[in-house]
């Protein structure tokens, strides 16, 4: 069952977070468990020690959430934990579509090892239902740069429809502030 970060639960989820993700792609802890916007921070739990974290938020008034954060103890990798975690999160949320990017495993400089990394990573997201959306140019920021991610969606209503081009606009407006006619945005193709 998910549930909001206990103060019991803060250090060790803190610790979770910054062993899952490198320096570059991390925000401020603390900035994880502002409910502006409508931002949850979830936590999977055992006998109330995390097992998980989840941060998601919607994005703008499209019935749509976009998954800032997803990650695993990496002391408890390995044993289902991420799908569990994920079952957990796509039934808690009300929501239509769980939106969210992974890093690009073609990214220039991208090591064999972290290219491996990053193609599991994927392969996770699908097996879990999500799907890796067909589009080229699509970035987001770190820091002062963008940087080459990927796109990818899990429809947790599969009788709604929908078009890549509505998740990326969606995406670049509702989660990073961007008009359609900004430059990163008619930068990218689908």
């Amino acid at each position: 069952m998910l549930s909001p970060i206990t103060p019991d639960q803060h250090d060790r989820v803190r610790r979770c977070y910054e062993e899952g993700f490198a320096a570059h792609l991390r925000a401020p802890f603390a900035d994880l468990l502002d409910p502006a916007d409508g931002q949850q921070a979830l936590v999977l739990a055992e006998r109330e020690r995390p097992l998980g974290l989840a941060v998601v938020r919607p994005l703008g008034d499209t019935g749509w959430t976009f998954l800032r954060y997803f990650v695993v103890d990496s002391q408890v990798r390995n044993r289902g934990l991420g799908s569990r975690l994920w079952t957990a999160l796509t039934r808690h949320l009300d929501s239509t579509m769980l939106i969210f990017d992974v890093e690009d495993p073609q990214e220039p400089h991208c090591s064999p090892q972290e290219k491996e990394i990053r193609l599991r990573r994927i392969a996770f997201y699908e097996r879990n239902g999500a799907l890796l959306l067909p589009v080229t140019g699509y970035r987001t920021p770190h820091g002062d740069t963008w940087g080459p991610m990927q796109l990818m969606a899990a429809p947790l209503d599969p009788t709604l429809p929908w078009t890549v081009s509505q998740v990326v606009l969606a995406v670049y407006q509702h989660r990073w502030g961007l008009s359609p006619d900004h430059p990163t945005v008619l930068g990218t193709q689908y």
